[in-house]
């Protein structure tokens, strides 16, 4: 089996060619649309006829029309420079600059006889154009067997324009259906004028809709895998259902079957669930042997029998209620630290949930995985939510020991948000929650329970000097707790708990502003916008002890602190002139920038630690001065120690032809300290050229390093890509041949 990218390339290119257009018609047939499809019923359409010369053959209800001859029908048009029309049979003889339109697709040619009801006919060196997917099929003789169906002797099919185009595949015989597929026999595929490849028959796909059929197939070549082929076929269940079957062959590992089931039932109601599973021929038992197999940071794999199950669903209930369904069930600790790439890999998966649900997946080497489903409703002011949720621990799971994760079933909170109460000037909100506890295994402290927690607060906003704006508030939260077999610190058993808490506090701030006028091609006017803000809060110190814990909930601290921030805001407004000289204004943010900082009162008060009651200074900003520029920045400074603690900044720099930078550095005092960069370089319209690294600058190591190149052309693209990550490389490339599908994806 080839281990390498140069043992891949001396695969036979017909191989490639073969497995990506000729199977999909070795198994499923073609499921025909109308190409060139009339909204009427043909025999009752009527047909006009207009040129510089017509006469009339009454005998044989003929018509002879020269000069400029057009024939309309429906969505048929016919022109021409000579014409001879049946009104009896419907059949056209065509001849000299011969237009045929129908619907949006057209056919160009020299001479043509069609029967303008069947759509059936001979087109004398002729060129076919089926706009959808931007396809023209050439032929000194073509025949159209169809609405849908084509013949022709030399023809030739490519996606692209000109007399030379970037590409075609050439034939003895053509033959096309279009929403089916196409054959050539003694087949030759040509770049520009100069022919690459020579197949004796050739199938490619000619279809412009959603239907049944294999999809292009995958290849690439790794060292814990070998090399990899992978097949996805896509069944067309129904208008709002569909199903992708995947089989991916590592002939280090074995074969994977993967499925994938789709559902739409209306705007707010679909579904996506995916499936792999895979007999692999490899473990991690510790053994010298299996050491290439092994992940450092999780326990030896012993199990071959290895799946991933994931889904999420939204669905719209009665009542106005709506429920979401989110399911993660991994075999092993290792399994998506192993399958990150392909089609139903992590990336891709992750991806694709967060574009059509709006929610991601847990982190890949995350062995606790989050499964939940969430019932809710909203009001204009009010919101009930309940919830189901459960943490599997693959580890704990796997390796056979206890399992103390926390689970929530389930779940009910009632929130208010922030309104008016009549009309007194008071706001109000509320926060409560029921939510019962369960651990799968138990200790004298870790146990099972429910606990129910209720926080309303009040707010009285007010103005004063007409410049100032003053918010106080005051809250109290009551909350209980039933728990089976806890214990205290105290030697305590009792089965009910309870605590109550108050807190109080209040806002002061201020809005300044500016506005700057430049009247130049950059902005018209830019308002700076300043916001300094000062505020308090204090929640007095409760005994704790006697309470079981399960969340950050059951543990509230005291609290006594002053906090200001300083927001500045850049807005720009420019001047746009629209359409028959009507002015217009755009506005953008150029900048948002926070500083902030606390003061705790309770350790200054403190006479044992008064050491250090100011908090670390943050800095939270956006910045978009340019439009070829952004800048994201998140700090955090230590005023006593004097340096950072925590550091987020990333940026993008681009030009106007898309060469680009991106950079991002994360820094935590204790954790993480890495840097990634990727680089871009445009290098034509068409060309480009990427590398991108990242490090771990504590570890002084390389993560994972890309290089690659692409080419998007109007009807051809390409992309080659070499990636090195944990010790394992990567080869992958994708050529993309625009309306007839692509192959050799990674």
């Amino acid at each position: 089996m080839p281990r390498s990218f140069s043992d891949i390339k001396m695969l036979p290119a017909a191989a490639f060619i073969f497995f990506a257009l000729v199977l999909p018609e070795l198994f499923f047939p073609f499921n025909p649309a109308r190409a060139f499809s009339q909204e009427e019923d043909p025999k009752q359409i009527p047909w006009h006829i207009s040129a510089q010369v017509v006469s009339y053959d009454q005998k044989k209800e003929l018509y002879i029309a020269e000069d400029e001859v057009v024939i309309t029908g429906g969505l048929t048009r016919l022109e021409a420079d000579y014409v001879e029309f049946s009104n009896k049979t419907k059949d056209a003889f065509a001849q000299g600059n011969v237009v045929l339109i129908s619907g949006e697709d057209s056919i160009s040619c020299n001479a043509m006889q069609i029967n303008l009801l069947t759509e059936q006919g001979f087109i004398n060196k002729g060129t076919i154009f089926i706009q959808k997917n931007n396809f023209y099929i050439e032929g000194e003789k073509i025949r159209k067997t169809g609405k849908f169906t084509y013949s022709a002797e030399k023809g030739t099919i490519t996606s692209c324009e000109g007399d030379s185009p970037a590409w075609k595949i050439s034939g003895k015989n053509v033959k096309v259906t279009i929403e089916g597929y196409g054959y050539a026999t003694h087949a030759a595929f040509w770049i520009k004028k100069v022919p690459a490849l020579y197949v004796p028959f050739l199938a490619f796909p000619a279809k412009t809709k959603r239907q049944t059929g294999l999809l292009a197939p995958s290849f690439s070549s790794s060292d814990r895998l070998g090399f990899e082929y992978e097949q996805p076929l896509f069944i067309a269940l129904s208008r709002d259902t569909d199903a992708t079957l995947y089989a991916d062959y590592m002939s280090d590992r074995g074969l994977k079957l993967g499925g994938e089931f789709r559902y739409v039932l209306d705007e707010k109601s679909k579904g996506t669930l995916f499936l792999d599973l895979l007999k692999d021929d490899q473990i991690d038992d510790g053994t010298a042997d299996t050491e290439e197999f092994a992940f450092d940071t999780t326990a030896q794999r012993t199990n071959t029998d290895r799946y991933w199950f994931r889904m999420k669903s939204d669905q719209e209930l009665p009542g106005g209620f709506k429920a979401k369904l989110d399911l993660d069930i991994v075999s092993d600790a290792d399994y998506l630290l192993e399958f990150r790439d392909g089609y139903t890999g992590y990336d891709k998966i992750t991806e694709y949930f967060e574009k059509e649900f709006g929610r991601d997946l847990d982190e890949y080497d995350d062995t606790v995985r989050e499964n939940s489903l969430t019932l809710d409703k909203s009001w204009n002011n009010y919101s009930l939510t309940a919830k189901a949720l459960w943490y599997d621990n693959v580890a704990a799971r796997r390796q056979d020991t206890d399992d103390y994760t926390l689970q929530t079933l389930p779940s009910v909170e009632f929130d208010a948000s922030k309104h008016k109460l009549g009309a007194t000037g008071i706001y109000y909100t509320l926060d409560s929650e029921f939510r019962s506890f369960f651990r799968q295994d138990t200790t004298e402290t870790k146990v099972n329970g429910q606990r129910v927690d209720v926080y309303p607060k009040l707010y009285y906003p007010t103005r004063f000097a007409k410049a100032f704006f003053f918010e106080p508030f005051v809250g109290t939260r009551a909350t209980a707790w039933h728990t089976d077999d806890f214990t205290d610190s105290y030697g305590s058993e009792d089965e009910f708990r309870t605590r109550t808490l108050y807190d109080v506090g209040a806002q002061l701030s201020t809005k300044l502003n500016r506005i700057f006028t430049l009247e130049n091609q950059f902005a018209d006017k830019i308002k700076h916008e300043v916001v300094p803000k000062l505020e308090y809060a204090f929640r007095p110190s409760v005994l704790q002890d006697d309470l079981p814990y399960f969340d950050s909930l059951d543990r509230i601290a005291e609290k006594n602190i002053i906090t200001w921030s300083l927001a500045n805001t850049f807005t720009s407004r420019k001047i746009v002139e629209g359409k028959e000289g009507e002015e217009s204004y755009v506005y953008k943010e150029l900048a948002w920038i926070e500083l902030s900082q606390d003061y705790d009162l309770k350790i200054e008060r403190d006479e044992e630690d008064r050491t250090h009651p100011w908090s670390d200074i943050y800095l939270e900003s956006e910045l978009n001065p340019l439009e070829y520029l952004s800048l994201d920045v998140d700090l955090a400074w230590d005023p006593y120690n004097r340096h950072f603690t925590k550091t987020n900044a990333g940026g993008t720099l681009k030009d106007s032809r898309g060469d680009s930078i991106q950079t991002q550095y994360r820094y935590t005092l204790k954790n993480a300290n890495t840097w990634y960069t990727r680089f871009l370089v445009q290098a034509t319209s068409t060309l480009g050229i990427y590398y991108s690294f990242e490090k771990d600058l504590k570890g002084k190591n390389t993560i994972e390093t890309r290089t690659g190149i692409f080419i998007d052309q109007a009807c051809w693209g390409f992309d080659l890509q070499y990636r090195e990550e944990g010790g394992d490389k990567k080869i992958m490339f994708l050529i993309i041949l625009k309306g007839i599908g692509e192959f050799g994806q990674k």
